[in-house]
């Protein structure tokens, strides 16, 4: 199961001119049922016009790790579809950031995850935010 999922990654996000294009250079750091890490240098692609971590960006962030989480803890691997996306911003994000998106619960037609988007360089939280799926 993991491994289907970590390929479906690769997939989803080398597939080139689709609007998550500037995400194709996120690295997968771990993975396990109900948990995945990832890390995105914050390069000009996600940037706001102050060179920080763009808030759409943070919530697009949100979105594909917290899926990729939601599909190690779902016994059929299913993405879902979102009903609910919300993000807290409490720091800028700069340099190198680490996602790290952890399944609530997982259920038959709901699941839910929190994803926490923090700083390399020192650990500070830029961003924190949540997701529920449908899973019907």
């Amino acid at each position: 199961m993991l491994e289907s999922m970590r390929k479906r990654f690769e997939l989803v996000l080398r597939a080139g001119e689709r609007f998550d294009a500037p995400f194709a250079a996120i690295e997968l750091i771990a993975v396990e049922e109900g948990h995945v890490r990832l890390r995105l240098a914050v390069d000009e692609r996600v940037q706001n016009l102050n060179g920080k971590l763009h808030g759409g960006a943070s919530a697009t962030l949100v979105d594909i790790a917290g899926t990729l989480a939601i599909m190690t803890a779902d016994r059929d691997g299913r993405a879902g579809v979102s009903t609910d996306l919300n993000v807290s911003y409490v720091a800028p994000g700069e340099g190198v950031v680490l996602i790290d998106a952890r399944v609530i619960k997982s259920g038959r037609t709901l699941a839910f995850v929190a994803v926490d988007i923090r700083r390399e360089s020192d650990g500070v939280l830029v961003a924190q935010g949540r997701m529920t799926k449908a899973m019907g």
